[in-house]
């Protein structure tokens, strides 16, 4: 198996990991314990002030580097690229190195393409409730609706300059089996994520940092294109 085709699966493993585990912790067991009245309060507000001036967009254009850290290996795969966000629900994530790979999630479908097959298979998503999770969820996380994932995860504030929080499974969770703890940090200037870091129940984890991030810029169709290349 080549190498640029290890890269491609452990890519599609740590950003469909974090789309699934979003998508199952809609159908968690809501019976779980209140945290404590002041802390909670406390985190509540947080959250909903950070919520008013992430999500105070319409559009979003960013690069990113993403590290996947494996427990067995001790070197990093470290992946390049750009996402750029249309509200209410239009995602495109672009790796630009070592490898190409690119998915496109709408509220229609989900269109991802590879360079190592340069095939495009696309999953429609009408009629399928796990899918249609999969994008109300990651609009969670990358348009700043935090306050809504009270529910489904204990958080705790890390620190306070600049804010960096960490979202823990609730019990009865299932998102739990699989991941241990979701740390988001922020700018400076509280407008939207520094980076996000996903740390799973194995010991892997994934850090996502995002760069040269702009608000409201113009979007090329092309941006959002996904298809096979020539």
């Amino acid at each position: 198996m080549r190498i640029k085709k290890i890269f491609t699966i452990y890519l599609l493993f740590s950003c469909f990991l974090f789309l699934v585990s979003a998508a199952a912790l809609t159908a968690a067991d809501e019976k779980n314990p209140p945290s404590p009245p002041d802390e909670a309060s406390d985190v509540h507000d947080m959250l909903r002030g950070l919520g008013e001036k992430v999500s105070n967009f319409k559009s979003l254009k960013t690069n990113f580097l993403q590290e996947k850290n494996l427990a067995i290996f001790k070197n990093k795969i470290i992946l390049r690229g750009r996402i750029y966000l249309q509200k209410p629900n239009k995602i495109a994530w672009h790796v630009d190195e070592p490898v190409k790979y690119s998915v496109l999630i709408t509220d229609k479908s989900i269109r991802q393409w590879d360079e190592d097959t340069n095939q495009v298979q696309e999953i429609a998503l009408s009629g399928n409730p796990v899918f249609q999770n999969v994008l109300n969820q990651l609009a969670v996380w990358f348009s700043g609706d935090y306050v809504s994932l009270l529910k489904d995860y204990d958080v705790r504030l890390l620190w306070k300059s600049p804010l960096v929080f960490e979202f823990i499974p609730k019990k009865g969770n299932v998102a739990g089996k699989i991941i241990k703890s979701i740390t988001i940090s922020v700018r400076d200037d509280e407008r939207y994520l520094k980076q996000i870091k996903i740390l799973e129940i194995s010991g892997d984890s994934t850090t996502i940092i995002f760069k040269d991030t702009i608000f409201n810029a113009p979007i090329d169709n092309l941006d959002f294109e996904v298809k096979r290349r020539v």
